[in-house]
């Protein structure tokens, strides 16, 4: 029982510092505020979840940069008591996940039939987006940084969960809203939706990304077996017999 719970302190983590930014936001605006918790949740699940229930080295990685954004948080909120508390879980959660505790459960090598790397990296890129667009329109979040930092984690998951038209979605309709709504930002959160956009093209168009969402598929065939070579059990089953004809 101690595996799972130490694999769930990031998520432990960001609860604190969503809760801490709720009571006092210091200089992020209430928008701001919404995206980067969103962000920073759905971070926390997705490597919660994949540490505990497949041992990803992908999922651990995640929780690795979870902790570090808490850190950040930390930077720019003001110091009070909530302050030191989840500055507290957040440190202790990023020892948590060195120590063999954690660590000695998740794989050491790729799993074989896991998904390609390029297809879990664009899903994660996307689901981190409004972390980086809410701190990057800190101060004066507009209603496209709100959109680009809400549409991303629902591309996600339109992806991740093999949804129709969800290879579209990473490879096409994200990134051209976020290039064309980059113009209606703050430039800091114009550069960061345009960099992700172009990062979520790269990943994208890869092979290994269509193959994970389209996975290749081969008809099978039937080479009938003599009936001399079937089962005794199975002509029985079928009340036949050792010629294969009806008894």
């Amino acid at each position: 029982m101690r595996v799972p719970l130490a694999s769930a302190s990031p998520l432990l983590a960001v609860i604190l510092w969503a809760v801490a930014l709720m009571v006092n936001p210091g200089p992020l605006a209430p928008w701001s505020v919404f995206l980067v918790g969103l962000g920073l949740l759905t971070m926390a699940t997705i490597s919660v979840t994949g540490m505990i229930v497949v041992g990803g080295r992908w999922a651990l990685r995640t929780g690795m940069v979870t902790v570090a954004a808490t850190l950040l948080i930390a930077v720019i909120r003001p110091v009070d008591p909530i302050w030191f508390v989840a500055l507290a879980v957040s440190i202790t959660s990023g020892v948590l996940l060195f120590l063999p505790i954690v660590t000695q459960r998740i794989r050491k090598l790729p799993s074989a039939t896991g998904p390609p790397t390029r297809a879990v990296l664009v899903s994660l890129v996307l689901a981190a987006t409004p972390v980086a667009v809410g701190l990057a329109a800190w101060d004066r979040p507009t209603a496209a940084t709100v959109v680009i930092g809400l549409s991303a984690p629902v591309c996600a998951l339109w992806y991740s969960r093999v949804l129709p038209g969800g290879l579209y979605a990473v490879r096409v309709i994200w990134p051209l809203l976020a290039v064309g709504l980059a113009a209606f930002q703050p430039v800091s959160a114009a550069v960061v939706s345009v960099i992700t956009a172009f990062l979520v093209l790269a990943l994208a168009w890869h092979r290994e990304v269509e193959v994970a969402f389209h996975p290749p598929r081969e008809t099978g065939r039937v080479f009938p077996i003599p009936p001399e070579l079937a089962p005794r059990e199975i002509l029985d089953a079928a009340e036949l017999n050792e010629r294969g004809r009806p008894r």
